[in-house]
């Protein structure tokens, strides 16, 4: 399974429900997530951002692509989850041109496509920030198989949203090969992204 924010971890996640059974053995495999035994293609996901051009997940074989569902009022995975990877990625001294890092929101009454693009930036200048209308992201969840839903949250103002907690890890053919594990460390993130790379 792979866990859901906020709080608890939530049903089975995407065709990737072998995911399960895939926590990473063997010694080549990175230790901090699940591997897949047999890389499935990655579901389709296309977008508009900020400025209305297009990100189709599709067009964007050839380099490998991070791949996080979220929201920008996240108060804890969300924002430690991007950091972490920004990290990361400049420690290896990865363009964009090679490794893409791309953010979907899934709260759609709160976040803009403006919105979470200026979010990401604060991370990174690099990564790609994208929010759904509220059909775009049922038709995504249906096609990535999973559900977000509104919770309470104890001590604090507004809501929170619940989504899949890991960073999918897309490679340059299009294919599922790898989730990153929540609360995974920067330089764990980087070692793990030398061998996926």
């Amino acid at each position: 399974m792979i866990p859901e924010h906020p709080h608890r971890a939530g049903p089975a996640v995407l065709v990737f429900a072998v995911l399960s059974m895939a926590l990473a053995c063997g010694k080549d495999a990175p230790m901090h997530g699940m591997s897949l035994p047999e890389p499935q293609a990655a579901p389709a996901l296309v977008l508009h951002d900020s400025k209305g051009r297009v990100f189709d997940l599709a067009t964007e074989r050839g380099k490998a692509v991070l791949l996080f569902f979220g929201y920008t009022h996240c108060p804890d995975v969300c924002p430690t989850t991007l950091a972490d990877f920004a990290r990361a990625r400049r420690s290896l001294r990865l363009s964009a041109d090679r490794l893409r890092f791309v953010f979907v929101s899934v709260d759609p009454e709160r976040d803009t496509p403006a919105l979470t693009e200026s979010y990401v930036w604060q991370f990174d200048s690099t990564f790609t920030g994208l929010a759904p209308t509220a059909a775009q992201l049922d038709t995504i969840t249906a096609a990535w198989g999973f559900a977000v839903a509104k919770e309470e949250m104890p001590g604090m103002s507004g809501y929170g949203v619940t989504h899949p907690a890991g960073v999918f890890f897309i490679d340059r053919n299009g294919k599922v090969r790898f989730v990153f594990a929540p609360g995974t460390k920067s330089d764990d993130l980087a070692t793990d992204l030398k061998r996926l790379l």
